[in-house]
């Protein structure tokens, strides 16, 4: 499955970013086993300016690493 696609199917609201609650359900669908803290942790880790959501931008550098 494409990112993108990926993306869109967690984006509920389809404002074009993730919520906490979004990637929460997101990350429990994949069945990957995290705790509500790792998830709290990685949420973090993705929302690069702290603004509470991550956007497609962030979700992009989150999965593949800053470009060189």
């Amino acid at each position: 499955m494409g990112l993108g696609r990926l993306f869109r199917i967690y984006d509920d609201n389809g404002n074009g970013s993730l919520d906490i609650q979004e990637a929460t359900k997101g990350l429990e669908e994949l069945r990957i086993g995290l705790t509500s803290d790792q998830i709290k942790a990685i949420f973090a880790e993705f929302d690069r300016n702290g603004d509470g959501t991550i956007d497609y931008e962030e979700f992009l550098r989150g999965i593949r690493g800053e470009m060189n």
